[in-house]
């Protein structure tokens, strides 16, 4: 009995000082399931477009940009959470404390995520156009220089294109069509627009299925943050 006592107490501060190292520590519970514990994983900032007086496009039956948005964004850190990423949110709520100077408004998104020294910012919108011209789709804006937001802009959309829901309108470089919270963050960044509030289809799918667009821009996010960590293993 000692014998168990003594290992025990010695598994005990083997883990916490493997864990005051950062390390990837494996448990087993009494089902033999594999639980991991990491102190050390990335911080994500996930911004749910527009709110409170800033209500973004509005569908024909009155739905506003803001609300989609938020469900998707809040769905998509909770799955983020459950792996263990660190989620730091722009705004949990429709209750904001922004200035109504948009650029202020915008630069106060982007003092969240470098106060909370995150690793990635992903910005969640929905498009908008004439309802006659037929626009529809997903799209994602990244600066075409920053490699590894490129990569992950891409391993979003193979994500959301498994839900065959709309069409892949591509990744556009912020280069030449400018975006505030990517173009002036210091955060690696990108903003997705995952369909248009104008289109039907579109529409109905992001109200309908809100968590299978948070499941798939989740696994996007951390496909693209394996297969890097994996080549800077190599």
């Amino acid at each position: 009995m000692k014998k168990i006592q003594i290992f025990s107490i010695s598994l005990g501060f083997l883990i916490v000082f493997l864990l005051g190292l950062g390390a990837n520590v494996l448990f087993f519970n009494d089902e033999s399931i594999e639980v991991y514990a990491n102190n050390n994983m990335e911080t994500i900032v996930i911004d749910a477009g527009h709110g409170g007086y800033d209500v973004g496009c509005i569908a024909l039956d009155g739905t506003q940009e803001k609300d989609i948005t938020l469900d998707i964004a809040l769905s998509t850190g909770e799955l983020l959470e459950e792996t263990g990423y660190n989620v730091v949110y722009t705004r949990t709520s429709d209750n904001v404390s922004w200035p109504e100077d948009n650029k202020e408004y915008l630069q106060s998104r982007i003092d969240i995520a470098e106060d909370a020294d995150a690793n990635y910012y992903i910005s969640i919108h929905i498009n908008s156009s004439d309802y006659n011209d037929g626009a529809s789709g997903y799209e994602t804006y990244v600066d075409f220089n920053d490699d590894e937001m490129v990569e992950m802009a891409e391993s979003i959309h193979a994500q959301l294109k498994l839900l065959n829901y709309a069409q892949d309108r591509g990744v556009v470089d912020t280069n030449e069509t400018p975006l505030y919270v990517v173009s002036n963050n210091s955060i690696p960044a990108l903003l997705l627009e995952v369909g248009f509030i104008t289109d039907t289809n579109d529409f109905n799918y992001m109200v309908n299925n809100g968590d299978d667009l948070a499941q798939a821009i989740a696994n996007g996010i951390m496909n693209s943050i394996e297969t890097e960590e994996i080549s800077k293993e190599v």
